[in-house]
């Protein structure tokens, strides 16, 4: 793919020049002015976004509480290195605005601490995104466009609920972890919570794959229109790369929670059984306490307070009258054999498909039997030919799969014999427009 940017540019190594690292991420304190001056303009307490150098200064001022009063030209300073990057100034107001790596600095970072969790957000955006593919399915032009700009737009969106559940499931985590004291009575509160919040990313996680299943749509555009254009391809193969990333990403969350939910509820068993027990143990105390033994003819009893009953310990053994059933006199009635009727029409349906698999495998061999006897006459076979050929006659692209998979196999274990050449170029038929695959040709050697 070509890329836009200069391919001898050395991030590293720009990023590692003098000032140039310190005026992208500026200190602490510089920053949070920065910061300070965003929310006032979300505020709308600025005119048109636009400050003075005086609102820079009580920012800095706002931020820098020491006894020290710092003079005013280390704000000045900092004011001067803050123009390479975050703030411009327009001469004729004699008012400074953010340039646009303030805007997104600032809004970046609100929006990663919030952590705001939108699934249908998300199932807007890839909604959206398949919309306009299907609209830019008539133009190359547009269906590059597409990949570079509209579907790259909304990728960081796309990645950044994820990283949100993550975090979540973190900071649940690190709740955990500093709530481990078991002499602390509010450890139960913190387990519970942590539950709550394992249970709530789950439901998220859900949510998330429900709003992300629009991307099969979009990989199922996509796999239409790979051409001759070897960028396209490219593009498209990365937006691949990115629903994998996708689906990896939640089935790491999904394995996380699943192997922390049950610690957590079985630590929280554990801890239960304790406190329920110190809690019985302490009533029964209470009751033996209020009780009274008292002896009537030389059996000890337990007399509890007023209003409990003494509960029934021994309870007499019942007599019962057994009657024996002579089964002579009372013979059993004997039990109906059923009769199991076969179902001829699901017999012959099984038949048939065994039949037909037995078609299809006679089929493929006939087909290798075919390609082979091909290579031994002419010394060469276009193997991405026949693929077309093996698709129009059989009516089955299964059987062409099959028949093509087994022949590279037996190269492959026969290379002595022949060898398979590959020419990245799309093989393509009219009849077929879904299907394409490598030009491939196998050689004879010996």
């Amino acid at each position: 793919m070509s890329n836009p940017i200069n391919t001898n540019f050395n991030f590293i190594k720009i990023l590692n020049e003098e000032k140039t690292y310190k005026l992208l991420f500026p200190e602490r304190e510089i920053g949070l002015a920065i910061v300070l001056i965003y929310e006032k303009i979300n505020d709308g307490v600025f005119e048109d976004e636009k400050f003075t150098e005086n609102d820079l200064h009580e920012a800095f001022e706002n931020i820098y509480k020491t006894k020290e009063r710092y003079p005013k030209e280390v704000y000045s300073s900092h004011i001067m290195d803050l123009q390479e990057y975050f703030l411009d100034y327009n001469q004729e107001t004699q008012k400074y605005f953010f340039k646009d790596y303030a805007s997104k600095f600032c809004k970046h970072a609100k929006e990663t601490l919030i952590g705001a969790f939108n699934p249908t957000r998300i199932q807007e955006i890839c909604s959206f995104l398949s919309n306009s593919l299907l609209e830019s399915e008539d133009s190359t032009d547009k269906l590059k466009f597409w990949l570079k700009e509209t579907f790259k737009k909304f990728e960081p969106d796309l990645r950044e609920q994820i990283d949100f559940l993550d975090r979540q499931i973190t900071e649940s985590i690190e709740l955990l972890k500093k709530g481990t004291d078991f002499t602390n009575q509010n450890f139960l509160n913190i387990l519970v919570a942590t539950d709550f919040s394992m249970n709530k990313a789950q439901k998220h996680v859900a949510e998330l794959r429900s709003a992300y299943s629009e991307t099969k749509t979009i990989r199922g555009l996509l796999e239409q229109k790979q051409n001759q254009d070897n960028e396209i391809n490219e593009l498209i193969s990365e937006v691949y790369s990115f629903v994998k990333y996708i689906n990896d990403r939640l089935s790491s969350i999904d394995r996380k929670l699943d192997r922390i939910q049950p610690k957590i509820r079985q630590l929280f068993s554990t801890l239960s059984k304790p406190l329920l027990s110190s809690k019985i143990e302490k009533f029964i105390h209470l009751l033996l306490d209020k009780s009274t033994l008292e002896s009537n003819s030389g059996n000890k009893s337990i007399v509890f307070p007023h209003n409990i009953i003494s509960p029934q310990i021994h309870i007499p053994t019942p007599h019962f009258t057994i009657i024996d059933k002579d089964r002579e006199l009372f013979p059993s009635k004997p039990k109906e054999r059923k009769q199991y009727i076969q179902n001829e029409k699901v017999i012959e349906e099984n038949i048939k498909k065994a039949q037909d698999k037995i078609n299809e495998i006679d089929t493929i061999r006939n087909w290798e039997k075919y390609i082979l006897s091909e290579i031994e006459l002419k010394g060469s076979i276009k193997l991405s030919e026949v693929f077309f050929k093996i698709i129009e006659e059989s009516k089955s692209s299964q059987i062409a799969v099959s028949v093509t998979f087994n022949i590279i196999k037996y190269v492959y274990s026969n290379k002595d014999k022949y060898k398979l050449e590959i020419d990245k170029e799309l093989e393509t038929n009219s009849e077929f427009k879904n299907i394409a695959l490598w030009k491939m040709k196998i050689i004879k050697l010996v």
